[in-house]
């Protein structure tokens, strides 16, 4: 007996239910999972299997993982990663590792266990629903311990890499010991200080937390020579030391030991720092000249410093980028550089491969001095729509308030199509000549040198805290690698290459290509237009001064004046003719200003009509697919239902 077409159907849906619910059991049995995302975030590397295998129980580590069961929207990719690596630990391990996971209630007892036994405090979160923010108490902390060894994560913030942090947090529970990173003290504080005119101690940097996290941080006195046991020394504003402290750093260098130096042209935190500037006074304020203390020891010589190194550096050009892919950072200086790279290829150096952006703060550009015989490797570089402006532009000095940053626009060298290097690695070159007789000769140079300091400040690590979000809608707006960046030159420096790649498993963030494109020829006549602006008002105030001295010169120039006639006129017509320019000058800038901004009006129209076309597209577009295919369905079932009508009742017949 034959079944009934719709009989045969209902057994074929039921067929399949149960062989998917077959799958789903075999599977949950095996404890078989599959990542099938294009980052693979939520399984692990072949290296952190490793890592996890190697853990016996004659060592055993304990994880207690405190996650709440309900967190804000943007946070649940950060929960869901993490669960799902927990679980592949779980499964990978061995009697060494356990897993334990407990989802803390507000004021539960195992919240109360979080806090006092390892210090993870739940994070207050905005939670945004229905036109309502509610803050919702968050814990996504983890504690690691094995034996006296403990390393705890309070919190996993969006930007941080799941992965990385339990693979880190596992290499220090279960190594021996740490590797020693020597920060050395100079005028910039990154250590933290305290300062004596508001007499509050200045916290540390974020970066010297950071790498507590992974090394042990040492404050190191700039005149006492670099212990043995520093493996990498960080300098930060090398041109801040005097020529005793410079000779200590020579000493290390020389000896072939790994540094991390950082010549920062213009500190936007403290441009007093400037290597043009003079060192601040330890007492503060003006006490070596009304206090009776002495002045400050003057800067030794580091450039020379630098050019045995292999880097040549001019301290007072700071380079300007004109290419800036973010429209919503139209208005920041040019002299915020947005190094994008590429960080892709076989010649580029690991601890930039795979980085997305890297900002740089009014930095510097790096050359390989030409007496050098190593290698120079470049690390990040600007676009070749870049230049300089010199730092005695940029500022005044103000008899009351000391250095006061100008405002824009710059006079500034032409864009010359180079790519100029912010930072580079050195290495090689040693042998020569030493540096003082009877001096072992140096040996192969270990070093990266870094022409800015800002772009290692906490506003980068908040940024990352945050993931890229910078509106709050839980979506990324921007990734910027400065974090990653630093931690990879310390990790590359003190031979310890482990975590380099799993710190770049993020999350792409993708940009709108498309629409950049479209909008490149609209920037670039905004800023070719902008250009010949300035050029223009600059042509016309020459030619306006040009005018004054030909009038006081054709005075001077009279025979039949005596001088002192003369003097009087000339100062005359002078003062004339400045009150002119002054006036002209007013007209001048209000011109270029009017130029300007018809210009950057007419931009942003273009840009935003190709916006506004892109939306369009977006919310035409999709349903175009589903139409046609709803379309062809249709007409196949009026084709069989034609074909199964007879002849004889057709409309035909």
């Amino acid at each position: 007996m034959a079944l009934a077409s719709r009989h045969e159907g209902l057994i074929r849906v039921l067929a399949l239910g149960v062989m998917v619910v077959s799958a789903t059991y075999v599977g949950h049995q095996l404890q078989a999972r599959v990542d099938v995302t294009e980052e693979g975030l939520s399984q692990l590397t072949p290296e952190t299997l490793g890592l996890i295998g190697s853990i016996t129980a004659e060592r055993p580590v304990m994880v207690h993982a405190y996650v709440s069961d309900e967190v804000p929207a943007e946070y649940s990719e950060v929960r869901s990663r993490l669960l799902n690596i927990l679980r592949e630990m779980e499964n990978s391990g061995g009697p060494g590792l356990q897993v334990r996971i407990v989802a803390p209630e507000e004021f539960s007892p195992e919240a109360e266990e979080a806090m006092e036994k390892y210090g993870i405090l739940p994070q207050v979160l905005a939670e945004r629903e229905g036109g309502r923010v509610e803050a919702k108490p968050t814990f996504l902390g983890l504690a690691f311990v094995s034996g006296p060894r403990e390393e705890v994560v309070p919190f996993l913030s969006r930007g941080l890499s799941v992965e990385y942090e339990i693979a880190r947090a596992l290499r220090v529970v279960t190594q021996d010991g740490k590797k020693v990173v020597g920060v050395l003290r100079t005028d910039a504080p990154i250590m933290g200080n305290f300062d004596i005119q508001t007499r509050q101690q200045q916290p540390a940097w974020r970066i010297v937390e950071e790498l507590r996290k992974q090394y042990e941080v040492r404050s190191l006195n700039p005149t006492a020579s670099i212990p043995d046991d520093v493996d990498v020394l960080l300098v930060p504003q090398l041109p801040s030391l005097t020529q005793e402290e410079l000779d200590k750093v020579g000493e290390y260098i020389d000896a072939g030991r790994p540094a991390l130096l950082t010549v920062d042209p213009f500190p936007t935190f403290n441009p007093g720092l400037a290597p043009s500037q003079p060192k601040p006074n330890p007492q503060g304020g003006m006490g070596g000249m009304m206090g009776g203390s002495p002045p400050p020891p003057p800067k030794g010589d580091y450039r020379g410093l630098l050019e045995r190194v292999g880097i040549e550096w001019a301290d007072d050009k700071i380079l300007y980028d004109t290419e800036n892919p973010h429209p919503q950072f139209d208005r920041v200086p040019e002299q915020v550089v947005f190094a994008q790279g590429p960080f892709t290829g076989e010649a580029v150096d690991p601890v930039v491969s795979g980085l997305e952006e890297v900002v740089v703060l009014f930095g510097g550009e790096l050359r390989k001095s030409a007496s050098f015989g190593g290698t120079f490797t470049p690390l990040v570089h600007t676009s070749p729509r870049s230049g300089y402006n010199l730092f005695t532009d940029m500022v005044s000095e103000h008899p009351l308030f000391g250095l006061q940053m100008l405002p824009p626009p710059y006079t500034a060298s032409p864009i010359d199509g180079q790519h100029h290097v912010l930072a580079a690695r050195v290495t090689g070159g040693g042998g020569g000549t030493a540096v003082d007789e009877g001096a072992q000769p140096p040996k192969d140079r270990n070093v990266i040198v870094v022409a800015d300091l800002d772009l290692f400040h906490d506003q980068f690590f908040q940024l990352r805290e945050r993931g890229g979000d910078t509106d709050g809608d839980g979506l990324i707006d921007l990734r910027f690698d400065n974090v990653t960046f630093l931690l990879n030159l310390v990790d590359s420096l003190a031979g310890d290459d482990r975590f380099i790649e799993l710190r770049k498993r993020q999350p792409k963030f993708r940009r709108l290509t498309w629409i950049e494109d479209e909008t490149e020829g609209a920037r670039k006549t905004l800023e070719e237009e902008r250009t010949k602006a300035n050029e223009t008002a600059k042509k016309e105030l020459e030619d306006a001064q040009k005018a004054l001295d030909d009038a006081v010169a054709a005075i001077r120039a009279r025979t039949d004046l005596d001088e002192t006639t003369k003097e009087v006129m000339a100062k005359a017509a002078e003062a004339a003719e400045n009150r002119r320019l002054e006036v002209k000058e007013g007209k001048i800038e209000l011109e270029k200003a009017k130029t300007i901004n018809h210009i950057e009006t007419q931009t942003k129209r273009k840009i935003g009509e190709v916006q506004d076309r892109v939306r369009l597209l977006a919310v035409v577009l999709p349903p175009i697919p589903a139409l046609v295919l709803a379309g062809l369905i249709f007409a196949r079932r009026r084709r069989r239902e034609a074909e199964s009508i007879p002849k004889s009742r057709s409309a035909s017949a």
